[in-house]
């Protein structure tokens, strides 16, 4: 018998259904073959820890392609089918004995509501059933009856912010290895809970905390193979929006149906409880006018590219225009034309520009004057992690425009600034700022805690938690917008437990 292979690969993106802005092909970092491995290994990442566990059962991972690209609109459906045939030509060919799909889970397109689920029914009708084919998703993946039907075992992080992308495409890789040796037949016992997670959703603090405690105890007790609460991205409007508790168990007597309906009822019990709030943001600015010790890195509630927003509000850049006793700070702001018109001005000189709120109308378009003091065609990053550390990514065009005390990186896409190194790459050390804004509700906070002190803001925006104000329709009924009776109920799955 040769050496095992896995066929790795697939589309990563999170979607906003209220975003206007369509998120094109040039918005992914797309590698493949060895360039993909190579970039991927030794990252914490879903990929990097699928070669992890690879490589430690001495099994092969053929990487036919793997888009990535951050959160914002629906990918364009060119995007996805191109993504799509190449996957389905690779499984065509069939030298491999198990899929692992490093996935986000929260993806749309213009005319699919689950692309993750029509790319594994795809993959499906080509391997027919017997063939393992797991998955790794992000803990905020919009999971489905038709992801559950066509995968064995679905992987999500149980960290919230992020920290174990390796560990999960670890999970998942051993599952389809255990499947694969016999080891593991699947049993999964569902439970959708019709509700949303609303600012007091990390799972280092409680209630969730609690809750993944109790899931991890069940996995290390053998109670349950595995455990994953997805808590679904709170802005697609989508059918059967909410929560996912995945248990699985090992043989047909061995579905853990107890824990994941207990696991459901706690999170419905205590659904108030995980709506937080947040501090304003002139709160936080005036502590920064008195000084801090380290430098204050800002999370733009409202207008998080992380969550899907466009990243043009102008919200906070005029608050920070209206304290001229600020120390140093910066802020980001996606504008192509505005960097058109810097480059075209060139570095040095003086400009009047009208900058952002195009799409961000909470916020409108704000005429400045300032120096241009960067410019660059393209920038690259890595990663300082931890989460996601190592990942390396290539920047668009931008723009460094001080006005004043303010700086304002300019770019011609939207990015989340999840990293330092996104400042660094375009010519800003954040350490040395008084205010560093990132456009990031919490998932910058790991990344950026040896820099500053993190704080998300209460901002207004598309991806404020103001749920109300955003034109729900297909998604409903949900909570908090809808009042319900609800008791959890296990949901029809497919299993290998014969």
């Amino acid at each position: 018998m040769g050496r095992r292979r896995i066929l790795a690969g697939g589309i990563a993106q999170e979607s906003h259904s209220f975003n206007p802005v369509p998120t094109g092909r040039e918005r992914f970092n797309i590698q493949s073959g060895a360039a993909a491995i190579a970039g991927a290994r030794g990252s914490n990442s879903l990929l990097g820890g699928i070669l992890d566990a690879a490589a430690e059962a001495d099994v092969e991972v053929i990487v036919p392609t793997l888009f990535r690209a951050q959160s914002g609109g629906p990918v364009e459906d060119a995007v996805f089918a191109e993504m799509r045939d190449i996957l389905c030509d690779a499984a065509r060919r069939g030298d491999f004995d198990a899929i692992v799909l490093p996935l986000h889970g929260g993806m749309l397109t213009p005319t699919l509501h689950d692309p993750e689920g029509a790319l594994m029914t795809a993959l499906r009708a080509i391997t027919g059933p017997e063939l393992p084919m797991t998955a790794a998703f992000d803990l905020h993946a919009h999971v489905t009856p038709e992801i559950l039907d066509t995968c064995d075992l679905l992987a999500g992080y149980l960290t919230n912010p992020h920290g174990d992308q390796g560990a999960t495409g670890r999970r998942a890789t051993r599952a389809a290895l255990d499947i694969l040796s016999g080891r593991l037949r699947p049993v999964l016992s569902a439970v959708h809970v019709p509700m949303l997670t609303l600012g007091n959703d990390r799972t280092d603090e409680e209630p969730l905390q609690g809750l993944q405690a109790r899931a991890r105890a069940a996995v290390e007790s053998g109670a349950a193979y595995d455990v994953s609460i997805f808590n679904a991205q709170q802005f697609l409007d989508v059918p059967g929006l909410g929560q996912w508790v995945l248990a699985y168990g090992n043989g047909r007597d061995a579905a853990p149906d107890a824990l994941a309906l207990d696991l459901a009822q706690s999170l419905w019990d205590q659904r108030r409880a995980l709506i937080g709030t947040y501090p304003s943001l002139d709160s936080c600015l005036d502590r920064a006018e008195q000084g801090t010790p380290r430098p204050l890195i800002l999370g733009d509630q409202g207008d998080r590219v992380a969550g899907g927003g466009p990243g043009d509000s102008t919200h906070v850049l005029r608050a920070l225009l209206a304290r001229p006793k600020l120390p140093p700070s910066v802020v980001p702001l996606t504008d192509p034309e505005a960097v058109r018109a810097c480059h075209a001005a060139g570095q040095g000189a003086r400009v009047t520009l009208t900058v952002g709120g195009r799409h961000s109308t909470v916020a409108p378009p704000l005429e400045v004057t300032g120096e241009v003091l960067g410019l660059g065609t393209e920038a690259h990053i890595t990663y300082d992690g931890p989460a996601d550390a190592g990942y390396k990514a290539r920047l668009g065009a931008y723009a460094l425009l001080g006005l004043g005390n303010v700086q304002v990186l300019l770019t011609d896409q939207p990015y989340s600034y999840l990293d330092p190194d996104y400042f660094r790459a375009m010519g800003v050390d954040p350490a040395r700022m008084g205010v560093v804004v990132t456009r990031s509700g919490y998932h910058f906070t790991l990344n950026f805690a040896a820099t500053g002190e993190c704080i998300t803001v209460d901002t207004p925006g598309m991806t404020s938690y103001r749920v109300q104000e955003l034109p729900f329709t297909v998604a409903r009924p949900f909570f908090p917008l809808d009042e319900m009776d609800f008791a959890p109920a296990l949901h029809a799955h497919r299993s290998r437990a014969g």
